[in-house]
């Protein structure tokens, strides 16, 4: 994968939480930020400073987004990854 798609943004700090969920969707998807950001957003978020109730509205969406992308496979394990920092 290229490390120019899956780096952290330029400028960005992420909090402990917000470090882990893009480095999951950073196994998964080619656009970990990208993905990360359009999905906080959507439901009200700070992708850079998550918490705990954010991440779980966000489980679906990110596992919607990487599997539309890859599998449905790789959708479930993100879930799983993801309900894991729960």
């Amino acid at each position: 994968m290229d490390d120019f798609l899956s780096r952290r943004p330029a400028g960005v700090e992420l909090n402990a939480l917000s470090e882990s969920v893009f480095d999951i969707l950073k196994e998964f998807t080619a656009f970990p930020w990208p993905l990360l950001q359009t999905q906080a957003k959507r439901v009200g978020a700070d992708p850079a400073a998550l918490g705990r109730t954010a991440l779980a509205r966000l489980i679906e969406p990110l596992a919607s987004g990487v599997a539309r992308f890859n599998t449905p496979e790789a959708g479930r394990e993100v879930q799983l990854a993801l309900e894991r920092l729960l």
